[in-house]
């Protein structure tokens, strides 16, 4: 049975846990530093974001990028000194070169994740910090002089605790360890899906599979619009995706009675939209209504507009009565799926939710109840938007906690 003494324990090997112990490991070369994944392997999760490629950061992240009770001024007081440029920097500083794109997601000029994980990896194995994988804890406990751990493999003590697990999701899309929190009586938010695709109840969606459409979309819950993406919807056999529709699925997947509208020609009014349906008509008076429709969207999607306006397809242009010409206008101006909230975390990049923000000192991510223990990353109630913003939490976070230990 393993009984190991050490200076500092990370329980994570995700992207704010590595950086954590290796900034820890810079500042403290002469102390032992263990880094404790359940996983077989560190960084496991890290190698899927970006498709592959790891968006690491965003240039633009600031305050309102994130949600979470309180994490406005959590991430003012974070960003003072971790920002995304010293985070860019810092990587830098290790090897890594990245570029930003035009939307100003920062990338590993390689777009490859493993060299993310592999410029931390060697700088962590250059300091002595070390890696235990396949670990599974059972039980924390706050004894006299620090914290014991207790693993399928035996006992661990340190003087100092990091919990950088996820919330909920693992590399896998699995739920992960996060409450192994519980031993230590900290106030938790309930982890819900986020950044996932929403699920919608709509016969519509199944003709629309694989497809894919640039637009607006709007998340409505009742009569206030609650907040409104530009982009590319992906549909799939009962759900809509793509990055747009992930940034309103948090809140989606929050409350009931929500509704995802989708204009597929935002720039123009409803009234624009009908002169231009007119025209179309006009021009193609001796075919079927599905004709107007070439050349502005994809056929299917041209037939499951007619469908929800209540048209058939075959319908002539020429009988098309005012009526239906207005229902066709409000369909491409406001097209109306309700979504129903996802309680799995299967295709969820992140979760919403996890240990409140109350606990915790913004300035160094030790916890206010117990001295020593420190949260960062995804188990905090902290997520931020699609692109990049989630990776730049974890890794500053990491880096204010590891500084601090």
């Amino acid at each position: 049975m393993m009984r190991k003494k050490v200076y500092a324990a990370v329980i994570g090997g995700g992207a704010a846990g590595l950086m954590c112990a290796l900034r820890a490991a810079e500042r403290h070369p002469d102390k032992d530093i263990v880094i404790l994944e359940k996983a077989d392997r560190v960084g496991k999760k890290l190698l899927v974001t970006g498709n592959g490629r790891c968006n690491l950061s965003h240039v633009g992240a600031n305050a309102k990028s994130y949600h979470g009770d309180g994490c406005e001024d959590l991430i003012n007081i974070l960003f003072e000194k971790y920002s995304p440029d010293a985070v860019i920097a810092y990587f830098n500083r290790l090897g890594l070169m990245t570029y930003s794109d035009n939307e100003g997601r920062v990338y590993p000029i390689s777009r490859q994740a493993s060299s993310v994980l592999d410029v931390l990896r060697m700088r962590l194995k250059g300091c002595g910090a070390e890696e235990l994988c396949g670990v599974e804890i059972r039980e924390i406990r706050k004894v006299k002089g620090g914290y014991e751990i207790r693993t399928d493999s035996g006992i661990i003590s340190a003087e100092r605790l990091v919990i950088a697990v996820g919330g909920k999701v693992d590399y896998a899309g699995r739920e992960s360890g996060a409450g192994i929190v519980k031993t230590l009586s900290l106030s938790t938010v309930k982890c819900t899906p986020s950044l996932s695709p929403i699920k919608v109840d709509s016969e519509i969606t199944r003709s629309l599979k694989g497809i894919r459409a640039t637009a607006e979309v709007r998340l409505i819950h009742g009569v206030e619009i609650v907040k409104a993406e530009r982009g590319e919807v992906q549909f799939t056999e009962n759900a809509l995706s793509g990055i747009c529709i992930f940034n309103l699925s948090r809140f989606a997947n929050q409350n009931t009675g929500c509704e995802i509208g989708i204009s597929l020609l935002p720039d123009l009014s409803r009234e624009e939209i009908r002169e231009e349906l007119q025209r179309r008509i006009e021009l193609n008076q001796d075919g079927n209504l599905s004709d107007i429709f070439v050349g502005l969207f994809h056929k299917s999607i041209g037939n499951a507009l007619m469908k929800s306006a209540g048209i058939k397809p075959s319908t002539a242009c020429s009988d098309i009565s005012d009526k239906e010409l207005n229902a066709l206008a409000d369909t491409i101006a406001d097209w109306r799926f309700k979504a129903v909230p996802r309680h799995d975390f299967q295709n969820a990049q992140v979760s919403a939710g996890g240990i409140k923000l109350s606990e915790i000192d913004a300035r160094t991510f030790e916890t206010k109840k117990h001295r020593g223990l420190y949260i960062i990353g995804e188990a905090l109630d902290v997520d931020g938007d699609c692109g990049g913003y989630n990776l730049q939490f974890a890794f500053a976070s990491g880096m204010c906690a590891g500084d601090s230990l």
